[in-house]
């Protein structure tokens, strides 16, 4: 997707710390085992997330700009990466799977791999097989032509007698044995009794799994509400109302509203956003009087996992990987300052209300791999399956899929444009003053 011409001459302006050292003491910050060859040498933090991005470490570059970017930025950034998934979902939402399915199919499914494919009649080697037989007939012929004729009548009346023997023993001559084999293995294969104990005990044994299934799907039933997919977005969309507003104004009733929010719908991406953004107030008891610091790194950790539960959501239209690049892309324009809220506060609606509501009539198990394929960019470069699949969530043909997707109206936030007075920007370490350094665009609609 983005290569490391996307990010050229961007530089991070919001952000607390500016070491990989200075993340591990301070926010505890864990570097992977795997990963210290890539952090060998490099002790800047933002160009350690270049580093892990162009080396397609595209989830380990998103967790280093969580521990990195500034809490309030970070959490913008999050709700960014959410309603990504929201425009996802509007093209191919997941539908919930009823837990009636599952152990139904009692069979055991043999894999691709371990099945056996049967070799196919192949007339030419038998006529080959068949010509070898027939040659070596001809040839025993002759050699027995060769042989003393009243020495091989003495060896065949002293293999009678051998088998006469064998027949005085076990009831049967040898070659009325082997021709009794032989019609043996001509037989259709043996079928086994449907009424034997085995095959009945098998029947009962499955009966009673059936039935336990179905009594424990019906007691889960009884005590579980079925999660209804309007009533759960309805809940995100409120605790991603509650996040928007901390962001622009966090004070600490914007804070314990996230807090509420967020205990809400704590398994769905909008929620768990809305309790990074409480652990990312600072202050673990907003109404008190008491100020009890939020330890280092929960906000950190709290987005990580939001951002992992974003990308491992069934449904949408990228895969896993996909949906990591991207994130990261949202990231660099987040953290850089291309990408804020504040032209969005003058607008009418928040962000993520311009995603309408997906169809759930049409709600699926489709994979995004299996929307890709439908839509004709599966097999596309990484770069190229990216816009194609941006066109769509925009609401753009493409020639790729030959259809319009989304049609929702764009938001109004787009983005911030740098001016800087003709002898560049301002001094300092990352090149641009809090607030001085940018100006808003007029908001698009």
């Amino acid at each position: 997707m983005a290569d490391k011409l996307d990010w050229m001459n961007k530089h991070f302006v919001a952000v607390r710390y500016t070491t990989v050292a200075e993340l591990v003491a301070k926010e505890g910050y864990k570097i992977r085992p795997d990963l210290e060859g890539l952090f060998a040498g490099v002790a800047g933090a933002e160009a350690m997330a270049f580093n892990l991005a162009e080396n397609g470490k595209w989830k380990d570059a998103c967790e280093l700009l969580a521990y990195l970017a500034h809490r309030r930025v970070a959490v913008w950034w999050g709700y960014r990466c959410v309603i990504s998934l929201m425009q996802e979902m509007f093209l191919n939402p997941a539908g919930e799977r009823d837990i009636a399915t599952i152990g139904i199919n009692m069979e055991p499914e043999v894999p691709e791999f371990a099945k056996i494919e049967l070799p196919k009649p192949d007339p030419a080697a038998l006529g080959k097989v068949e010509a070898l037989l027939a040659d070596a007939k001809a040839k025993v012929q002759e050699a027995n032509a060769l042989l003393d004729q009243n020495m091989l009548h003495n060896l065949e009346e002293a293999v009678e007698v051998a088998f006469q023997e064998f027949k005085r023993v076990h009831g049967i001559h040898p070659m009325d044995l082997l021709k009794q084999i032989g019609a043996k293995l001509a037989e259709p294969r043996y079928q086994i009794d449907p009424a034997s104990p085995i095959i009945l005990e098998t029947a009962k044994l499955k009966a009673q799994l059936a039935a336990a299934q179905k009594e424990t799907v019906a007691a889960i039933k009884a005590v579980l509400p079925p999660k209804l997919p309007a009533h759960q977005k309805k809940l995100s969309d409120n605790a991603l109302a509650a996040v928007y507003r901390w962001v622009a104004a966090p004070n600490p009733e914007n804070a314990q509203r996230c807090l509420d929010l967020g205990n809400g719908c704590p398994d769905q991406s909008g929620g768990l956003l809305a309790l990074t953004a409480f652990w990312a107030f600072g202050n673990l008891m907003p109404q008190g009087e008491q100020v009890i610091p939020t330890p280092a790194g929960l906000a950190a950790n709290g987005l990580t996992q939001t951002l992992l539960l974003c990308a491992l959501s069934p449904g949408g239209v990228r895969k896993a990987p996909e949906r990591y690049a991207e994130y990261f892309r949202l990231g660099v324009a987040v953290l850089s300052g291309a990408d804020n809220w504040e032209s969005s506060l003058a607008d009418r609606r928040m962000p993520h209300e311009y995603v309408p509501e997906p169809d759930w009539s049409r709600a699926t198990d489709k994979s995004a791999a299996e929307w890709q394929a439908e839509a004709g960019i599966a097999e596309l470069p990484e770069a190229e399956k990216e816009k194609a699949i941006a066109a769509l969530l925009q609401g753009e043909e493409t020639p790729q899929a030959g259809r319009p997707a989304a049609t929702w109206a764009k938001p109004a936030y787009k983005r911030w444009k740098p001016e800087f007075p003709p002898e560049g920007p301002p001094p300092g370490g990352n090149g641009n003053k809090s607030g001085s350094g940018y100006k808003r665009r007029k908001p698009e609609r």
